[in-house]
């Protein structure tokens, strides 16, 4: 590895130290940080091909985070986080064994204000990250990295009206492909975080209607613009959501959510549509059981630029397998659409300190794009294939996690015979905080 990365982690290393055993360094600043590690296998993942040259992979993560708070006023933050994810890839039987993701940058730089303006409202300017709602739709703004950072470059303003129980929140975001717009990574890799730069806005009213329940309104504007020197897409997207979630009774749990979609791209008009539904029964037992049924829908169409566009909710929230791997085989730059999926999950406690999940899922194209068989596609088939996947988390301490993951994927008829391979995926993940 670079040493100015080596150096980069050593301070962070130090930093990580000295935060051990105490949650406060001064009255004035706070430190914390975590560390996680994974160990990640899998094999026709790309290409549901195992005659393709570097189907099946290894590789290990590292990634150390620390921030830092500083408490200026007693209601004015200024908050900044380093972290740095190398990567050691293996791929079987060639000699393609590599370091990747040599450097280090900011994810978290940003000041965050309350009772602005002497009303109650908290703003938050600069890098941070955002999650709203039920994480649809609005939870990453650095897709094309993974799981080292999901952090949004904008201005979060949030009303609330505690008589009315409703939040309210609108944001500003000037998001940029390039890593390096804002602040450049220590060690800088020319890692892209997306496709295209993206500016938009969110407005987000959030209203409880009981203890358990809510209805939540949203409007996203979404703008891209191309990048010359990647790949991506130009337009201007409209997205109109609302959710609803609640108990039926006791045991039974809804959340239900639509999302229209209009505007351009890539100069085509687009009018598309997406759901997001589940029915959860709770038993109530002492090994907290639980059935998850759901229905996700994303629309597709003959044109690719005119699927729907998963805005900011380009993450692996129910398959890593799957999310941003098999599902990019057809050729488009954004993951998760043209898609009904039907699932059943099962949750419940094995002990007191280890939760397992289990789950099953039907996955359809909504449309054949390829009709006439190329790009690995058939001419006519619709079920993409069925996923299966097992997650055990072993919490030993309040600051020690343990996870082990597996997924299958068996394709359908929406491939031809040349992506008809089996795909499996394996990751052991351990998070250290503190």
């Amino acid at each position: 590895m670079n040493r100015k990365l080596i150096f980069v982690m050593s301070v962070m290393f130090c930093l990580c130290q000295a935060a051990q055993g105490q949650e406060k360094s001064a009255d004035w600043m706070e430190l914390s940080g975590d560390f996680r590690f994974r160990f990640v296998y899998d094999n026709n993942a790309k290409k549901l091909d195992k005659q393709a040259v570097g189907h099946e992979r290894i590789q290990t993560r590292f990634r150390i985070r620390e921030q830092a708070k500083f408490k200026l006023t007693d209601d004015l933050d200024f908050n900044i986080r380093l972290v740095t994810e190398p990567r050691y890839y293996i791929e079987a039987h060639s000699e393609r064994h590599h370091w990747a993701y040599n450097e280090a940058l900011f994810d978290k730089f940003n000041l965050t204000w309350r009772n602005a303006f002497d009303l109650p409202m908290t703003a938050v300017i600069g890098r941070q990250e955002i999650k709203l709602g039920s994480n649809w739709l609005i939870t990453d703004g650095t897709p094309l990295d993974g799981g080292r950072t999901n952090f949004f470059d904008a201005m979060r303003f949030t009303y609330d009206l505690k008589d009315k129980d409703t939040t309210a929140d609108f944001i500003l975001i000037a998001n940029h492909g390039d890593s390096a717009k804002w602040f450049e990574p220590f060690n800088d890799r020319d890692i892209d975080l997306a496709e295209q730069d993206e500016q938009g806005a969110i407005l987000y009213l959030a209203k409880k209607t009981s203890k358990d329940s809510g209805i939540d309104l949203y409007l996203i504007y979404k703008h891209d613009t191309h990048r010359i020197i990647k790949s991506g897409s130009e337009g201007e997207i409209y997205t109109l959501g609302l959710r609803k979630y609640g108990k039926l009774n006791e045991h039974w749990q809804y959340n239900l959510e639509f999302a229209p979609q209009f505007g351009h791209k890539n100069g085509k008009s687009l009018g598309a549509f997406a759901a997001n539904n589940q029915l959860i029964y709770n038993f109530n037992d002492e090994k907290n059981n639980r059935i998850y049924l759901g229905y996700e829908y994303l629309s597709g169409n003959d044109d690719p630029d005119k699927y729907f566009d998963k805005t900011w909710g380009r993450i692996d929230t129910w398959s890593v397998l799957y999310q941003g791997n098999i599902d990019t085989i057809d050729g488009r730059a954004y993951e998760s659409s043209n898609l009904h999926r039907i699932y059943i999950d099962w949750a419940t406690k094995l002990t007191e300190k280890t939760e397992m999940k289990t789950g099953y899922a039907l996955l359809f194209a909504d449309e054949n794009t390829y009709k006439g068989g190329t790009g690995g596609l058939s001419r006519n088939g619709h079920l993409r294939g069925q996923l299966a996947r097992v997650q055990i988390t072993y919490k030993a301490s309040k600051n020690i996690e343990h996870k082990i993951e597996g997924e299958l994927f068996v394709p359908g008829d929406y491939y031809n015979k040349d992506r008809n391979d089996i795909a499996v995926f394996a990751r052991y993940n351990l998070v250290f905080s503190w």
